[in-house]
């Protein structure tokens, strides 16, 4: 019997999820096919018209990013996919009601996590391999492989940026909301803010684990908040 209402409560909580998603988890898409049509049309436009000298001039001395606009994508994509999933459910301390739940406030976090994560993933990966094509139309393999290794640092940030806005929506302390997203901002500002193709890639494995701590660190505050701690 326990187990049938564990499996009604993630039944509901996914039900919920794609509910708060169904719509608003579109937007990220429809503003990346602008980002990849923007990046098609630059470099066709800067090869018709200087000839496709002008683009390895561009990759070789670093001067000019056809996907620049892609740059925020990942970062905004987090924040809001965090925001449509945590801003109702946090709302007036509504997140207490996640321990009366017949399944474990942990398991059902990571639920919920994991889809939002999920999504921003699939959008990154459409991202990658759009514009490894979208490259290789114009260029060879050599300069596809640059612009992923460009592209990484900012979809990290995004994956912060989602589970840093997750944790500022559960969190219940003004002052730690704060300390978390002036931290989260340290951190996303570090990866977006390179000018050249490459930037940070020596660093990424290190990033990485950050990203991976800000994810542990959901779980902690969910504990804190639990107990009523402020």
């Amino acid at each position: 019997m326990r187990d049938m209402h564990a499996t009604m409560a993630v039944r509901g909580l996914l039900y919920k999820e794609w509910i708060k998603l169904r719509y608003l988890g579109l937007l990220p898409f429809a503003l990346l096919l602008i980002a990849l049509g923007n990046s098609f049309y630059d470099m066709h436009g800067l090869k018709s018209a200087n000839g496709g000298q002008a683009l390895w001039h561009a990759v070789i001395f670093r001067s000019h990013m056809p996907f620049e606009a892609m740059r925020y994508l990942p970062l905004f994509s987090g924040v809001w996919l965090a925001a449509a999933q945590f801003a109702s459910e946090c709302r007036n301390r509504r997140l207490r009601l996640f321990f009366h739940l017949p399944v474990n406030e942990h398991k059902a976090l990571f639920l919920i996590l994991g889809l939002g994560a999920g999504l921003l993933s699939l959008l990154i990966g459409i991202l990658c391999l759009a514009q490894v094509s979208i490259t290789g139309l114009f260029m060879p393999a050599e300069a596809a492989r640059l612009s992923i290794l460009t592209l990484a640092p900012w979809c990290l940030a995004g994956f912060i940026a989602y589970a840093a806005t997750a944790l500022i929506f559960i969190e219940t302390s003004v002052v730690r909301r704060l300390w978390h997203a002036g931290i989260a901002t340290v951190f996303v500002l570090a990866l977006i803010d390179g000018r050249s193709y490459g930037s940070h890639i020596d660093g990424l494995p290190w990033f990485g684990l950050i990203a991976v701590l800000w994810f542990v660190a959901i779980s902690n505050v969910l504990d804190r908040v639990k107990r009523g701690r402020s």
